[in-house]
């Protein structure tokens, strides 16, 4: 071991380094981007020695990309629980015809009960500092994204879109495809203008009333994108 380099960490301590880090990394990298932020800043923040990062991750990429695998496990383990029942009562459709009443009302409490979770994660003021990394990589993406995509939002996207052209077997799979788009839409707009919604709506802050607020517009407004046009 050289003189510089960082004591070998085991077992809990090591963890809970590591997450220290990957927290602190999560509010450096989304105030001021992977080139500009600082790994001396990251780990002071997390109280750790900045070989660590080296150590743990092997550098600053190894790191960023740990933060894009953190958030994407956080996301899957906030609304996985309601992407689940679309897939099972999807393949429990599969070989059917056209929806009956109470199945398509089943579609639409799954789909809504997805919607109500990520609304809720987004408006969630915990949530800045990951949605704005998102939304970095949306624009401009790297490997970060690949790691999103691949964890969590091919999949989701995916069951969705199925579930929207059982409840619209009238749309093409490019139809259906963007109207799913559209939905994420209506929920991103929340944390993405969230300053414009705010000044719009003359609200000091988004709570829980106001989450409410949104909830029922959301579901007002999907309520009608899922009306069949035949």
């Amino acid at each position: 071991m050289s003189p510089t380099s960082p004591p070998a960490e085991r077992g809990d301590r090591g963890d809970s380094t590591r997450r220290a880090l990957i927290e602190a990394a999560i509010t450096e990298f989304a105030r001021d981007g992977f080139h500009a932020a600082s790994t001396r800043e990251i780990a002071r923040s997390a109280e750790a020695n900045q070989a660590l990062i080296g150590y743990h991750f092997g550098g600053k990429e190894g790191l960023y990309l740990a933060v894009f695998q953190f958030i994407s496990e956080q996301i899957q383990a906030r609304v996985g629980m309601a992407v689940g029942p679309i897939e099972a009562y999807l393949a429990e459709l599969q070989d059917l015809g056209a929806l009956t009443m109470p199945q398509r009302e089943q579609c639409v409490a799954l789909l809504m009960r997805l919607v109500e979770g990520m609304t809720r994660m987004f408006t969630d003021p915990n949530a800045k500092p990951w949605a704005q990394l998102i939304l970095r990589e949306q624009q401009s993406p790297t490997k970060a994204f690949d790691i999103l995509f691949e964890g969590f939002m091919s999949r989701y996207l995916g069951i969705v879109t199925q579930l929207i052209l059982r409840l619209r077997p009238e749309l093409s799979r490019d139809e259906a495809a963007l109207s799913v788009i559209t939905i994420l839409g209506q929920i991103l707009v929340f944390r993405v203008a969230r300053s414009t919604l705010l000044r719009h709506m003359t609200w000091p802050d988004v709570g829980p009333d106001q989450v409410d607020l949104i909830l029922k517009q959301i579901k007002a407004n999907l309520t009608a994108m899922l009306h069949s046009k035949d």
